[in-house]
């Protein structure tokens, strides 16, 4: 059968000037209930001298101050569950999830009825875009306990018509038992996952190629975006893979892959602002092509927990700001968290460019240790798989992301969630033997 190219044409084709128009006037909106109903944002603006009714249009953002991570948290801590910078009668909450605190203390995050719509919507034309159909059984292998990527894409999933089949982890050897039939023909996870699913399968005599998935739709890591790691997964199971992304503190999931398969389309006008920083200066950078910088969120249709100019630390390059597709949202890569950059010697490196540099030599596994800091060569990267060669890579690592290493093979962990790449041995992380 032939499916709709859009989930949401209307939005997702929306000119630019009728989608600036509707984020001015759900943007002014969303701060005039943030400054009466949340003390967190009042006492923020206030602080700031400005005054809600001045913030009418996104150019008026940037009066406002950013919102970390950490400031959240500290509000949270203070006034637990949802801190003082939630906008909702408890009574309206109907459900919390966990950010996953990998960088600290996670966050609680309410949805009321309506939260939920918004991300469920949301979220359908992400995937849709990256190739969920009504006619396809899409295995959902994220983890549900506590986490977004669990219930809300469950939703995502389900909102675009496809028969959504709640997988979770910890099931794969089940899961391959079950497979013949399940009968999935799209299989939704991390990056990570398809490369465990299939290890799991050829040990139990199966050819991955062989078990019928027709796509692979990921979220929650960069690789996605890099050619030889598309190419790798794409490989090993004769399917194509489209990309997502989002961020448990927004919403779940707000972009993905068209069939052009280059870069990811920003697809909730209605539901958030996007700028982008330069991270060490918080100075707005152009959105255009080949710009270069922070994500910064501000919420538009969010009533338990919003965030007004949330710094992602994510990091993305502006692909194009148009698409042979027709979908008007701007398109961009995630080149990496500015959290997990590291610096030797003056060159920054994202472990991202390091994955990319690896799998285009077959390599899937692989850690990158920094023992101490400041940061001094050699780096080491752990790899495993690597039948020698180990000189080569590392002259390869220097002639492109310039810096010296270390590569010394060792046995890395099997893991079916993300895959931990950076280990800060200096700041009390135990690294790989």
């Amino acid at each position: 059968m032939e499916w709709a190219r859009y989930f949401d044409e209307r939005t997702e084709t929306m000119p630019p000037a009728w989608a600036r128009r509707l984020t001015d006037e759900l943007l002014a909106e969303q701060v005039e209930r943030c400054y009466g109903q949340a003390p967190f944002y009042r006492r923020k603006l206030d602080a700031a001298g400005v005054r809600p009714e001045r913030v009418r249009t996104a150019d008026d953002l940037r009066r406002l101050p950013f919102t970390t991570k950490d400031e959240l948290r500290a509000s949270q801590e203070a006034a637990p569950p949802l801190g003082d910078f939630a906008c909702a009668d408890p009574v309206d909450v109907v459900r919390l999830h966990l950010t996953s605190g990998t960088t600290g203390t996670p966050l609680v995050l309410g949805y009321t009825p309506e939260d939920l719509s918004t991300s469920a919507r949301v979220g359908a034309r992400a995937v849709w875009a990256a190739g969920a159909r009504p006619d396809d059984t899409i295995l959902h292998c994220m983890s549900y306990s506590f986490y977004t990527g669990g219930v809300a894409d469950h939703d995502a999933l389900e909102e675009t018509g496809a028969t959504m089949v709640p997988a979770g982890l910890g099931q794969s050897a089940r899961l391959l038992e079950l497979w013949d039939v399940l009968r999935p023909t799209a299989l939704f996870s991390t990056l990570t996952y398809p490369l465990y699913l299939a290890e799991q399968a050829h040990e139990a005599g199966r050819d991955p190629r062989s078990l019928g998935l027709r796509k692979l739709i990921v979220s929650g890591e960069p690789g996605g975006q890099m050619a030889a790691t598309r190419a790798r997964v794409e490989e090993l199971w004769g399917a194509t893979l489209g990309d997502t992304y989002g961020l448990s503190d927004v919403w779940g999931t707000l972009a993905g892959e068209c069939e052009e398969r280059d870069g990811l389309h920003f697809l909730a006008p209605d539901a958030a602002l996007v700028e982008l920083i330069e991270p060490e200066t918080g100075d707005r950078v152009a959105v255009e092509p080949g710009s270069r910088g922070e994500l910064v969120f501000t919420h538009l249709a969010r009533h338990a927990t919003p965030v007004l100019r949330f710094r992602s630390r994510d990091v993305a390059e502006i692909v194009a700001v148009e698409c042979p597709c027709g979908r008007s949202g701007f398109r961009f890569r995630v080149v990496g968290r500015s959290d997990d950059m590291f610096r030797v010697r003056g060159v920054n490196v994202f472990p991202s460019a390091v994955e990319e540099l690896l799998r285009e030599r077959g390599v899937d596994r692989f850690a990158v240790v920094l023992e101490r800091f400041p940061v001094e060569p050699p780096v080491e990267i752990l790899v495993e798989g690597l039948a020698g060669g180990e000189e080569e890579v590392a002259a390869a690592v220097k002639e492109r992301l310039g810096f010296t290493c270390r590569v010394r093979v060792a046995s890395l962990p099997r893991t079916e969630t993300k895959a931990k790449r950076l280990y800060r041995v200096y700041a009390g992380e135990e690294a790989p033997a």
